[in-house]
């Protein structure tokens, strides 16, 4: 009796949430079937398994060719950049034999199956994932196959749902309500969806499962508009999505019944459920969506605080390393970077918007920045400061300066087509370790300041494209710390000026802008030659100036450069 009531009190515990560094007890480690079962046949396919999907799998491995990285035993293994039926190809699949890897995971191309019987040889598999799914969301979900690979899609129904495994509460969900599921959150990101045997998806599902992202198309906000001011759950039919969506490309008019439901905890919206069906769904199946959203609110709510978390912990350490703080072998790591160089720092920054749309989406700038930053090249980090979105990328020496604006280019065409809001971007110089980091990161933000008043209307450029400005920003701070670099004759002829309502100012600087040509700088300020002469030759006289010294000449140009400063 006793043993029973012990064991409903477990049972009654586990039922609970609990505090976040024990909200998640480690799975039994799970085996290749439950990984790509998991991952479901829109992601995963099986080219060859010389030893059986029950083979036990470990955590992923983003195998890079040029810095091979250690496999582990288990392994799956991500072949970033590595083609098959190329040498590269063969030398890792007889790497990954060695090391007793698990399965070694290729982009789905033809060529493909010209490895199958070296792997077949190897004793190791080849799985396959679509060209369009990026290797950074392939890594995480990856991450969540393994760590809850060993759970049954929907043993138990809901409540035998470990708390925060959101897969695993997808796959509930659909066994339940008999139709494809997805989790998503107030930014129409896929948290999670489900991978029950059998389920149809349409291409809609399909791409937002790929993409990590539901597709932005018209209409979608208003679709969403309409679930999060619903009460209850909201049925989607053919003929409501394509009225809403059927401005779209042609694969997206044909979509499958759809009903949705907000995920509410107390007032706020923190994502929504969504089901799609072969044909409409029954009052009961309906009542079973909105229940589920009632159970799913602690799920999310664990979820999300465990992404937090690590969210805050990444922004930390990169805010340090970018600060000159915290540079220890374990932050370095925590990033994912190393401590040699060289590394790139990129900055991104909302143009025009307000505090509260920034603080909406910048977070999601962050994510996108990562995605597109890790996709080409894998050792990269990606954080908001303030107001700035910062990119740390290692780089190759001989990689070409274009390269990297093509990839800042990229990002703020995406960013702009997602957010509906334009970006400047700017690039600093390459730095051989993370400790120059520092540097880097107060050259990017001078080159965002300059184009926040840039005449030529640029909304990107490199450190290199506008050096000069940026050595006078810095002169300028110096000049606000230490008022006297700003005095002399120049303070004498803006005194003057403010005066007796003279121009002399104006005149000097045309002329040290026009390098001494009279009819250039008279032309500048639309006066006869004569009379610029006249009022060049008073100048020199009332201020004893000394323009034949170049020295005097230089701190004088210097001095009307930064004259806003030294006033």
């Amino acid at each position: 009796m006793a043993r029973t009531a012990a064991k409903g009190r477990t049972r009654s515990a586990r039922a609970a949430p609990r505090p976040l560094e024990t909200a998640v007890e480690p799975a039994e480690q799970p085996s290749l079937k439950d990984v790509v079962q998991n991952l479901g046949p829109n992601v995963a396919r099986v080219v060859v398994a010389p030893r059986g999907l029950g083979v036990p799998v470990a955590d992923p491995v983003i195998y890079d060719a040029i810095e091979r990285p250690v496999i582990h035993p288990d392994a799956l293994v991500l072949a970033v950049g590595t083609q098959p039926g190329t040498p590269q190809a063969a030398r890792l699949i007889k790497t990954a034999s060695t090391e007793k890897a698990a399965a070694v995971i290729f982009k789905d191309v033809e060529e493909v199956a010209s490895i199958a019987g070296e792997a077949e040889a190897a004793g190791v598999a080849v799985l396959t994932v679509p060209g369009e799914m990026t290797w950074t969301q392939l890594h995480t979900l990856l991450i969540n196959a393994v760590r809850f690979g060993g759970h049954s899609p929907a043993a138990g129904g809901m409540g035998g749902v470990p708390m925060g495994d959101l897969f695993a509460l997808a796959n509930a969900i659909a066994a339940m309500v008999g139709g494809a599921v997805t989790i998503e959150d107030p930014h129409r990101r896929v948290l999670s969806y489900s991978v029950l045997e059998g389920q149809q998806i349409d291409e809609g599902r399909r791409l937002a499962i790929l993409g990590r992202q539901v597709p932005e198309l018209p209409g979608m906000r208003e679709l969403y508009r309409m679930v999060c001011s619903t009460e209850g759950v909201l049925r989607a039919d053919r003929g409501m999505l394509k009225r809403l969506l059927g401005a779209g490309p042609a694969e997206m008019q044909n979509l499958q019944p759809r009903a949705a439901v907000a995920v509410r905890a107390g007032n706020e919206i923190i994502g929504s459920i969504w089901a799609v069906g072969q044909k409409p769904f029954s009052d009961e199946q309906v009542r079973a969506i909105g229940e589920a959203a009632r159970i799913a609110v602690p799920h999310m709510i664990q979820a999300r605080a465990t992404r937090d978390v690590e969210r805050r912990m990444r922004a930390e350490t990169m805010r340090a390393l970018l600060e000159g703080r915290g540079h220890s072998d374990a932050a370095v790591a925590r990033l994912g970077l190393s401590p040699a160089g060289p590394l790139a720092v990129l900055a991104f920054r909302f143009i025009g918007s307000d505090a509260t749309v920034e603080d909406l989406h910048r977070e999601r700038l962050v994510d996108l920045v990562a995605v597109y930053c890790e996709a080409y090249r894998r050792q990269t980090a990606a954080v908001a400061v303030g107001s700035i979105v910062y990119a740390v990328i290692h780089v190759d020496r001989a990689m070409e300066r274009e390269r990297l604006i093509q990839l800042a280019q990229e990002i703020m065409t995406h960013a702009e087509n997602r957010l509906h809001l334009p970006l400047r971007a700017s690039i600093a110089s390459v730095v051989e370790t993370i400790r120059e980091l520092p540097r880097a990161r107060r050259e990017a933000d001078r080159v965002l300041q300059v184009l926040a008043d840039d005449a030529k209307g640029r909304t990107l450029a490199g450190i290199e494209d506008v050096r000069s400005k940026v050595v006078l920003l810095e002169l300028r701070d110096l000049c606000v710390e230490h008022p006297e670099l700003g005095r002399g004759k120049l303070e004498q002829v803006v005194a003057h000026d403010a005066e007796h309502r003279t121009a002399y100012t104006e005149t000097l600087r045309a002329y040290l802008d026009a390098f001494g040509d009279v009819p250039t700088a008279a032309a500048r300020i639309l006066v006869h030659p004569n009379t610029f002469r006249y009022r060049l030759r008073r100048l020199l006289e009332i201020f004893d100036l000394e323009i034949d010294d170049a020295e005097e000449r230089l701190v004088l140009s210097l001095q009307l450069r930064l004259l806003p400063a030294a006033t």
